[in-house]
């Protein structure tokens, strides 16, 4: 039976009777899809044929706990080595194409996950996943000491993907649990939704926090905001250093902060027909940047996904997308999965995979999810189980899978099936 939008596959021919709190459970998992993908600070591939792999705990990058990689669609799995959450193999594949399994254990109430990343070089040499899975060890506390005359304000911090809005007291305010990161920082005193709105912003460059740390800001590091032409329908935020999300439509990045590395997206939604477009630009646009009704992409297919057990196999296939949206041609899938024991206990085992579409032409639009063996043996997929499979999500980009992970002036997403379920 199929709830919800979710697949399941019945253990041994019997009809999975799964109750909601599982399948809200899913869902709460699959509300966690591309928050991060656009963060991190990137380390470059030293060669053409080697791909660079960054793991991150909520934002701070360091080590996953297993990370393996395979070239090819036979290649071996090989596990690899990371130092501060950077991993690097070489993909000698004639089609180039190359695989990568990141796996995290049990952590509080969250169950083991596994996330599969499945591209070819062309599309992407670089790839950023983020486990989640944060400790106290991978956050610190920001102390901003403010100048005279700014206590009872509302500060919005941003930093990395985050956003903290504390309370100015006795000329100071703590933004707590912020991810271990170099990033851009971004201070507002104000908030948007305030009566006054945002009055001041500061923003600090290549912004190091390693530890709990404290600041001073002064008159002088406060600039006054720039105001924005309002759209219809279109609502911005900033990608300030192409690390740092903030948000606020009626402002511009003040002309004496502007950095060539920040970007407007300016997005829309359908929220009837599940999908948000979004365009990355350097400038913040004088006239109306699209019209919203020209938007139309194609509808999802009415069947997304289907799936069935080959020699103790999962075997997924995907149905393909196109938007029929003018150069939006690069299109990369995601599906989560899962199986349980029990359904009155949690899934044994979550799953992510991430499949481009270069990547799901090569194997004729069927995913098999892999067995790893060895130490990742905990974590392959057991097919005895109950297991279900959620229809995929597309992104759809103007530009190359990369551009996906790093947006740059120009970037066209397209984004559908994130609240279809």
């Amino acid at each position: 039976m199929t709830q919800r939008g979710i697949t399941p596959i019945p253990n041994k021919g019997d009809e999975i009777m799964l109750k909601g709190n599982k399948v809200v459970f899913l869902a709460l998992v699959i509300a966690l899809v591309f928050i991060v993908l656009s963060c991190a600070p990137v380390t470059p591939p030293n060669t053409a044929k080697e791909v660079v792999v960054q793991t991150s705990r909520h934002g701070h990058l360091t080590n996953a706990y297993l990370v393996y990689a395979k070239e090819g669609l036979t290649g071996s799995w090989t596990k690899l080595t990371g130092t501060n959450g950077v991993y690097k193999f070489t993909v000698n594949d004639p089609q180039g194409l190359y695989s990568i399994a990141v796996a995290e254990p049990e952590a509080g109430f969250r169950s083991k996950t596994v996330q599969f990343f499945n591209a070819k070089l062309s599309e992407t040499n670089y790839v950023y996943i983020d486990v989640g899975n944060a400790t106290d060890e991978d956050a610190a506390t920001l102390t901003i000491n403010m100048p005279a005359g700014y206590n009872e304000k509302t500060l919005c911090v941003f930093f990395h993907h985050e956003h903290r809005f504390p309370y100015v007291e006795s000329n100071r305010a703590d933004a707590s649990h912020l991810p271990k990161a170099k990033a851009d920082l971004v201070i507002f005193v104000g908030a948007p939704w305030s009566e006054f709105g945002v009055e001041k912003i500061a923003i600090l460059r290549d912004f190091e926090l390693n530890a709990d740390k404290e600041i001073n800001l002064t008159e002088d590091m406060l600039k006054t905001p720039e105001s924005a032409t309002e759209f219809d329908d279109i609502y911005v935020e900033w990608l300030v250093g192409g690390t740092t999300y903030t948000f606020d439509s009626k402002i511009k990045i003040p002309s004496a902060m502007k950095s060539d590395k920040d970007l407007y997206i300016l997005s829309f939604t359908d929220w009837n027909r599940g999908f948000v477009y979004s365009e990355y630009r350097k400038d913040y646009p004088t006239t109306t940047p699209f019209a919203t009704n020209s938007i139309n992409p194609e509808n999802l297919p009415e069947t997304r996904v289907s799936t069935s057990v080959e020699a103790n196999n999962l075997k997924i296939a995907i149905t393909p997308y196109n938007s029929n949206l003018t150069d939006m041609n690069t299109i990369l899938y995601m599906t989560d999965f899962g199986y349980y024991s029990s359904a009155n206990e949690g899934f044994d085992v979550l799953y992510r995979a991430y499949i481009s579409s270069g990547y799901l032409a090569a194997v004729g639009n069927n995913y098999m999810v892999p067995k790893i063996g060895g130490d990742f043996a905990q974590f392959d997929i057991d097919t005895t189980k109950n297991i279900l499979v959620d229809p995929p999500f597309y992104t759809a980009s103007n530009k190359s899978v990369k551009e996906l992970f790093i947006p740059t002036d120009g970037t066209k997403m397209l984004k559908l099936g994130y609240w279809v379920f």
